[in-house]
């Protein structure tokens, strides 16, 4: 018999997008495209995600796990003093389509979240 958190964490849930996050800086400067990308690049590397594609703009991400036994990829847009990080793919995570849109195994949001908290930070100190 399975405990109730149990199946819980097997079942997928809502992929979580980030849109246009603002970058607020707690001295309130405004950073150039180069300096978002930057910030951005420490973050990801601080969390062990790797640069796959660094394009003006654009930066896509890649997180193994386990060994290579799970992988997450996104893409992180960033300009005009904002950034988005959106799913792109992933590898044995339970993708699929749910009710009301795209689900994923719950450690993919965590991790995102992760990720998130860590280009903040990494574009608090530069």
């Amino acid at each position: 018999m399975a405990l109730p958190g149990e199946s819980l964490a097997r079942r997928g849930v809502p992929i979580v997008n980030y849109d246009n996050v603002p970058v607020v800086r707690a001295d309130r400067a405004v950073l150039t495209d180069a300096r978002l990308r930057e910030g951005i690049v420490r973050g990801v590397q601080r969390t062990g995600w790797i640069v796959l594609e660094d394009t003006p703009g654009r930066i896509v991400a890649n997180l193994i796990i386990r060994g290579g036994k799970h992988s997450m990829t996104v893409e992180i847009r960033y300009g005009s003093g904002s950034f988005s990080i959106d799913y792109r793919d992933s590898h044995n995570l339970n993708y699929g389509t749910g009710p009301s849109g795209p689900v994923i195994h719950p450690t993919y949001n965590k991790d995102v979240k992760r990720l998130l908290d860590a280009i903040n930070a990494g574009l608090q100190g530069i």
